[in-house]
């Protein structure tokens, strides 16, 4: 059975890879928590099969990257009206943007966010054993 390690700034925390494993908890991590350093599978022998963390995979493992959508805004213009409240009122250009890739449409951007994010919950569901052992 493989083993999960999710290291935090002062600590670490082991999972195992069974039944029991939960998706959408490592996602969370992963995306929101503050503390989050990086997440690492293991194998029996110790050998690295998976990590976030870029340096350390070589040629040995598999690096995954989570991703998630955030919101860029631009000022382009204002248009001031002393009779009008409020007084100015700006233009705004807002992009979306996920791991590089940038959209014009929030909608779009969640779908390839969810589809960046499927393909890398199939990586690691293969070191996964969910076997039910009942």
């Amino acid at each position: 059975m493989n083993i999960g390690i999710i290291t935090y700034k002062k600590y670490e925390e082991r999972v195992l890879m069974n039944w029991n494993f939960h998706m959408k908890e490592l996602f969370r991590i992963l995306l929101e928590d503050k503390d989050f350093v990086r997440f690492e599978i293991f194998d029996k022998a110790q050998n690295l099969l998976l990590s976030t963390y870029y340096p350390n995979v070589e040629q040995q493992g598999v690096y995954i990257k989570v991703v998630k959508v955030e919101k860029e805004q631009e000022i382009t213009g204002t248009t001031y009206d002393a009779y009008s409240t409020p007084s100015t009122i700006h233009r705004i250009k807002v992009r979306w943007n996920v791991d590089g890739a940038r959209f014009r449409i929030k909608k779009k951007a969640l779908e390839y966010a969810e589809e960046q994010n499927r393909k890398t919950a199939l990586k690691i569901e293969q070191f996964i054993d969910r076997k039910n052992l009942i």
